[in-house]
């Protein structure tokens, strides 16, 4: 497995990267690969049927200039800034196992992810449809993207994160997985006592990758940002 490690300038640009690399891999342009990201301004991503009025304050983010995107990954809607990791990873289905469903392709990656910051956190749990948790509270969720031959898993790791803003901009969702128990934000929500930074390595360490990281974008990144992930009629279609 190949990786990379890069932030673009917008969050429609990172979003549509995640789903390029994987358009590559499914396509068989490339193979395997492992990316982080971390947004430097707060940012609302929602998943890909989820309702802008039911899951985010849109008033109070047009106030405070927070930007709205949508993934094409299922899942809820989260927070992303400063201190929240992404992490994507896009694999073949047969390097991936128990590919054929969806809930053990998840339960892998998750598993993973949760043994390699299980040094440092010894309590770390995959709960849910594939969140990770510290006793009951929720320091990362994921969300999942499978095409023809490929699929996409790829999470956001709460570490050092504001964790007062998401209340500010996202309500509490409908939809919950039942260890929440009907908890507020503030209650639900823990960080990850780390640096995004040691998260990073451990992950690396935990796929085993090469020193080297991946230089070559994809060609049409440009062409996913201005035909989708940047056009409202796509952000706000729901």
């Amino acid at each position: 497995m190949r990786w990379l490690d890069l932030t673009l300038a917008s969050i429609a640009e990172n979003v549509a990267l995640d789903e390029a690399l994987l358009i590559e891999v499914d396509r068989g342009h490339r193979g395997s690969i492992l990316r982080f990201w971390e947004s430097p301004d707060y940012a609302v991503v929602m998943g890909a049927s989820r309702r802008v009025e039911l899951d985010v304050f849109r008033e109070t983010c047009a106030t405070d200039g927070i930007v709205i995107t949508r993934r094409t990954s299922g899942g809820g809607t989260v927070l992303v800034g400063p201190g929240a990791l992404n992490v994507a990873v896009a694999a073949p289905f047969d390097e991936i196992p128990g590919s054929a469903s969806i809930e053990q392709a998840q339960r892998h990656v998750m598993n993973r992810i949760a043994s390699a910051i299980a040094p440092f956190v010894p309590a770390v749990e995959v709960v849910g449809s594939g969140d990770l948790a510290i006793q009951g509270r929720k320091f990362a969720g994921s969300a999942q993207r499978r095409l023809r031959s490929a699929l996409m898993v790829h999470c956001s790791i709460l570490a050092q994160f504001d964790l007062g803003r998401v209340a500010r901009y996202l309500p509490t969702p409908p939809r919950q997985p039942e260890y929440r128990q009907g908890r507020s934000h503030h209650d639900f929500l823990v960080n990850l006592d780390r640096s995004a930074g040691e998260i990073r390595e451990a992950i690396k360490r935990a796929w085993a990758v090469p020193a080297q990281q991946e230089t070559q974008l994809p060609t049409f990144l440009r062409n996913l940002v201005q035909e989708k992930f940047g056009e409202p009629d796509w952000i706000f279609r729901l």
